[in-house]
């Protein structure tokens, strides 16, 4: 029941965010001279922006934290603790299957709530003005994961976390605390792999931010003839001859740009994904074969 409502009220919210930004859009948007200097833009807008770049996609990847924090807790720690899978396990009911009804109850649950929310964030952010906005930005993570599969994959994966955790520790408090923890540390380690999912493009000169608009860039060094880095320091001058001047006196050769082009948004969420299900599936693995070593 608690799901549920944080579902009806999440998706209530994205409603009503929806009606916001419609409703301070002006018809006019799009051509010239619509919001004339001085006029402002509508504080509507704003609100709009505001809770589709942050809020929004923060609390999408805020929640499976406590995702894994109650299936460490109530889905697998609980009972073990209380004593009373034993007697579960005596009944007819295997381990493995009473594991396997948990974890497929608890994620047909979480993905039938958390698929309509990615789309109504989606359409809830598909506005006319955003698309110029450079708040949007796909190389940010939390943008570029929260209107994807790569959402709902996450969400199995704190389930999943949790559970193993739960059937680890046998203590639902101890497994709370390592759930949680554990799963905080996978959303905020998760993003600095996400640029390295894919194969990257580059690009070698003298012209510094030579990436093209909108690019990921992933890194921007000063190379010498045998590829190795050449340190910038001292060399950011007023004019880039003075800056070539400096890199070449210090034997480089020229500047790496290596970067992921605005049509590697979809390859690397799907990769983001695959990496979450992998992740995932070994996990459900290692809490079977714990559950094998444990019971007969």
């Amino acid at each position: 029941m608690t799901w549920l409502a944080v579902v009806v009220l999440v998706a209530v919210g994205l409603v009503w965010l929806r009606s916001v930004g419609v409703s301070g859009t002006p018809d006019c948007w799009g051509q010239p001279g619509c919001l004339p200097e001085g006029r402002g833009v509508d504080p509507r807008l704003m609100l709009h922006l505001e809770w589709s770049v942050r809020t929004v996609p923060l609390l999408l990847s805020a929640l499976p934290v406590a995702v894994a924090a109650w299936a460490g807790a109530a889905l697998t720690g609980a009972e073990q603790e209380r004593g009373t899978v034993a007697f579960a396990w005596t009944q007819s009911v295997s381990p493995r299957r009473w594991v396997a009804v948990k974890w497929s109850v608890a994620g047909a649950l979480l993905v039938a709530g958390v698929g309509p929310l990615v789309w109504l964030y989606v359409w809830a952010r598909s506005l006319p003005y955003m698309t110029e906005s450079p708040m949007n930005d796909w190389t940010v993570w939390l943008l570029s994961a929260a209107p994807g599969p790569a959402t709902p994959a996450l969400y199995l994966l704190a389930l999943t976390l949790g559970a193993y955790t739960g059937l680890l520790l046998r203590r639902s408090l101890a497994a709370l605390t390592v759930s949680a923890v554990a799963m905080f540390g996978v959303v905020k380690g998760l993003p600095p792999l996400i640029p390295h999912l894919w194969p990257t493009e580059r690009v070698f000169g003298w012209e510094m931010g030579a990436a093209p608009a909108k690019a990921w860039v992933v890194s921007e060094e000063a190379l010498d003839a045998e590829g190795r880095a050449v340190s910038m320091d001292g060399c950011y001058r007023e004019s880039d001859a003075l800056i070539r001047e400096c890199v070449e006196a210090k034997g480089g050769v020229g500047f790496e740009t290596v970067y992921h082009p605005a049509s590697h948004a979809v390859p690397l969420h799907l990769a983001e994904t695959a990496l979450i299900l992998v992740l995932t599936a070994a996990l459900a693995f290692a809490a079977l074969r714990l559950l094998r070593r444990r019971t007969p």
